[in-house]
């Protein structure tokens, strides 16, 4: 679904990392780097808001340059982890914009836009915080909004950047499990990048490691919390974070 071929990815005059041949398909896949590595910079590559790469990156073996920008909103959904600012729209508003890319000029939502947005509601257990004010929510109800956002925009790949980032422990933990459950229910391909290192054997298919300037992935949940431990020098294997 999602391939790098020969990617070289740079800021200024910064070569950040390189990848010769990978691709990643359906299921959830974590990004793990230390903090500057290019966790961010490789999922606006992807989404196509950095243009400062060689080489290749492919959906369903097209090209992204090939791409127009409302074409790409139909294949990438993005959820970063600072909330967006909705002024008064409630929450149900927000999710309703996730059918954006696929309303007329006019933004007028359809029966099957609303029939999508209950759905998701209902997948995600929005019910009880739904309609109100999207600004009063907490972080934690807000992160499963702009989650459920991203699903109801029906793009077969969905980005989110440390989306636990903002989040206590039990959130975190609901988090991981509204991402297993889309997992379950979709055929979705979910990237995320975390800090997170103890869940991942639990929650992913696979891990994509940027380390020492280079792009891996990580396809053995056993081996998950071992590589990234000795490719950052850590020997304490209790740790939580990296």
């Amino acid at each position: 679904m999602l391939a790098f071929n020969q990617l070289e990815i740079k800021v200024g005059k910064r070569h950040l990392f390189a990848a010769e041949h990978l691709n990643i398909t359906n299921g959830i896949v974590a990004l793990v780097g230390r903090n500057g590595t290019g966790k961010s910079t490789l999922l606006k590559t992807i989404m196509g808001l950095h243009d400062d790469f060689s080489g290749e990156i492919s959906i369903n073996g097209k090209a992204l340059e090939m791409f127009q920008p409302a074409e790409l909103a139909k294949e990438i959904a993005i959820v970063y982890s600072k909330s967006a600012i909705f002024g008064s729209h409630s929450g149900r508003d927000v999710l309703m914009l996730g059918r954006l890319p696929y309303q007329n000029v006019f933004a007028k939502e359809t029966t099957a836009d609303r029939d999508q947005v209950n759905q998701i509601i209902a997948l995600l257990q929005l019910e009880n915080f739904i309609d109100e004010e999207y600004t009063v929510l907490s972080d934690g109800e807000k992160q499963l909004i702009m989650i459920g956002r991203a699903v109801v925009q029906n793009t077969p790949i969905i980005l989110l950047d440390e989306p636990a980032a903002f989040l206590d422990l039990v959130n975190r933990h609901k988090l991981m499990e509204v991402l297993q459950n889309i997992a379950k229910s979709t055929n979705k391909l979910i990237l995320f990048s975390t800090h997170q290192v103890d869940i991942l054997p639990k929650v992913c298919h696979a891990v994509l490691l940027i380390d020492k300037n280079r792009l891996q992935l990580i396809e053995e949940p056993g081996s998950f919390k071992s590589t990234i431990y000795e490719s950052f020098g850590i020997n304490n294997l209790e740790s939580d974070e990296v």
